[in-house]
């Protein structure tokens, strides 16, 4: 089944007050799209669902703030600068102007949540504003739950839902992932084992808590056991001073252990393997992650051949929130580890990358050849709270900004273009790539065919396509298993009821019975004789079905005789002697 949530997408009520752009004269900010890692969570070696943790939430809720005074409403310049989109609403949350995209995880729901709280807090009719309240016919005035809470549309895909891949294209890639495990058959990686052996005998592996096998502690695990590790080091008292302590055994373990972790990811997530066969499979989560944006962006800008990215409302704020797997896929895409070695490392928990698109003139629809895009990269674990800006792909440290046009190439040139290029790329199963196929065989149309199939092709989505694929597959199997009746001679049968004749020429039906068939012997004399029943077999002594099996060879009279079926005497004779269909007494 496909599940998408739509986690208390509300609207809003009564009026909006609309953001004046930013006092910078040169960069008016049109959308801004941010991929933001999740808040700090339980580890994922627990076998219980991960859930984001009370730092986390506080992570995500100070974030939220921080992209509010940039883009909404606040002049505090030390919280990510000050860059506000003309048109926001300031007070009450408009749906129709954010989107918010995660995965059906739980911790990572939590973490939009979390993040949206702080974005758009809560707006009550205590407060003096009272925009979030509603008048009833009667007079009466309600208000929101807690103080004015906003709630927030945020959509959740399932694992079954193509939107999932945007978010963490390399889940369920079975290409990319072989790829990426390619890198521990590697020379590189068996030096890097090499070199961190004795860091694996010097951790204590009872700091996992019984989650990992000994066997698999060592290099190969490094980002599951750095993940346990950091979070026991934040919760764990104890942990924590024996790895911060300068004169211990654990000294430098640390950090060693991080930057192994690092290392590992990189090629993991990263384009950063030396065969070229992997190339192409590499870096997936990024490729989408760079789809996503790419096509954000695009509903922003004029098109004079697409007449309805003028008149359908798209979001001005796009936010994602997922793990370090797309942010480290994009990273490599973009050349980033070239400008700062940070790149190649996992971001840390609430950090973010942000895409800005924006103007130098003050029209409402700019053309495009006065658009830029500036990237910048938000890291939670420093004390500098001001977005750095830096060149993507290989420009100069001074060319920040790019052009609209330059970035549509780039960003076209390594993008998955879509659900059916993932599908293909991946040689995934997925049932959505069942239907993102049927809609490229209809987007392969020319453009003369009859106006329903062209209809039908501006209607079918992945998620529909899919089910179709799956009904089609199930009619083409009906199909060939039909031939196969028809030409191979299988046939599907009831057994019959057989007739057996007594010796007085009435017919008495025979069931299928068991291996001793229907009829019922003298040593059945604990069974009664239905009337439809016939005695097909001569009466003998003895009662078989007496007592049990565990009882074996037990003398129950002069005039008893032991039964002959092996299988009655003792329960491993059901599997010792062979048994007869028909067995004659």
């Amino acid at each position: 089944m496909l599940v998408r949530i739509s986690v208390a997408a509300v609207a809003s009520a009564g009026l909006v007050v609309a953001q004046a752009p930013s006092d910078d004269s040169t960069h008016y900010t049109l959308a801004s799209f941010a991929f933001i890692r999740t808040g700090e969570r339980t580890p994922i070696l627990r076998n219980n669902t991960q859930v984001l943790t009370a730092l986390g939430a506080q992570q995500m809720y100070t974030l939220g703030e921080n992209f509010r005074t940039r883009y909404i409403a606040g002049d505090s310049p030390n919280k990510l600068g000050v860059e506000h989109v003309a048109g926001m609403s300031v007070d009450v949350i408009d749906n129709d102007q954010i989107r918010v995209q995660t995965l059906e995880k739980p911790y990572l729901v939590s973490s939009a949540q979390a993040f949206m709280q702080g974005l758009y807090p809560p707006n009550s009719n205590s407060n003096g504003t009272g925009q979030v309240a509603s008048r009833l016919a009667d007079g009466t005035q309600v208000d929101y739950p807690l103080n004015g809470y906003q709630y927030a549309g945020i959509q959740a895909a399932a694992l079954e839902d193509p939107d999932s891949r945007f978010v963490s294209g390399s889940q369920n890639c079975p290409l990319a992932q072989v790829a990426a495990l390619n890198f521990f058959e590697t020379e590189k990686f068996k030096e890097t084992e090499a070199a961190n052996a004795d860091l694996f005998k010097k951790l204590n592996i009872d700091w996992l808590e019984g989650t990992l096998p000994e066997a698999y502690f060592n290099a190969r695990s490094a980002l599951e056991i750095s993940d346990y590790i950091s979070y026991q080091y934040s919760h764990n008292s104890s942990v924590y001073k024996a790895l911060s302590a300068n004169d211990s055994d654990y000294t430098g373990a640390y950090d060693q252990l991080s930057h192994l972790a690092d290392e590992v990811a990189w090629h993991l997530y990263g384009n950063a393997s030396d065969l070229s066969t992997d190339a192409n499979y590499q870096a997936i989560g990024g490729k989408t992650l760079a789809s996503s944006i790419l096509n954000t962006f695009k509903l922003q800008v004029p098109d004079k051949t697409s007449p309805s990215n003028s008149s359908t409302p798209s979001p001005r704020l796009t936010f994602y929130f997922g793990e370090e797997d797309a942010m480290l896929g994009l990273n490599s895409l973009l050349n980033l580890d070239t400008k700062s070695p940070s790149f190649k490392s996992i971001p840390s928990y609430a950090s973010s990358l942000i895409f800005e698109l924006f103007s130098t003139t003050k029209d409402q629809n700019p053309k495009p050849e006065n658009l830029w895009v500036r990237f910048s990269f938000h890291n939670a674990t420093t004390d500098d709270k001001q977005l750095v800006a830096y060149p993507l792909f290989n420009h100069g440290p001074s060319n920040t900004d790019m052009s609209w046009t330059e970035f549509e190439r780039q960003f076209s040139a390594m993008a998955v273009s879509g659900i059916s290029d993932w599908c293909r790329t991946c040689n995934s199963g997925s049932l959505f790539c069942w239907g993102a196929e049927a809609k490229k065989s209809l987007d392969d149309l020319p453009s003369s065919s009859p106006s329903s199939i062209r209809e039908l092709k501006s209607r079918l989505s992945p998620v529909v396509g899919g089910i179709i694929g799956a009904v089609v597959t199930l009619v083409v199997a009906a199909i060939v298993f039909a031939l196969v009746m028809v030409f191979g001679g299988v046939r599907v049968h009831r057994p019959q009821r057989s007739v057996n004749h007594d010796n007085d020429g009435s017919a008495k039906g025979r069931g299928l019975g068991g291996f001793k068939g229907v009829a019922k012997l003298a040593s059945d004399a604990d069974l009664r004789l239905t009337s439809e029943g016939a005695a097909g077999a001569d009466a003998k002594r003895g009662h078989e079905r007496i007592g049990s099996w565990e009882l074996k060879q037990k003398d129950f009279g002069n005039g008893e005789e032991v039964s002959r079926k092996s299988s009655f005497e003792r329960i491993d004779g059901v599997v010792a002697a062979r048994v007869e269909p028909v067995q004659r007494l």
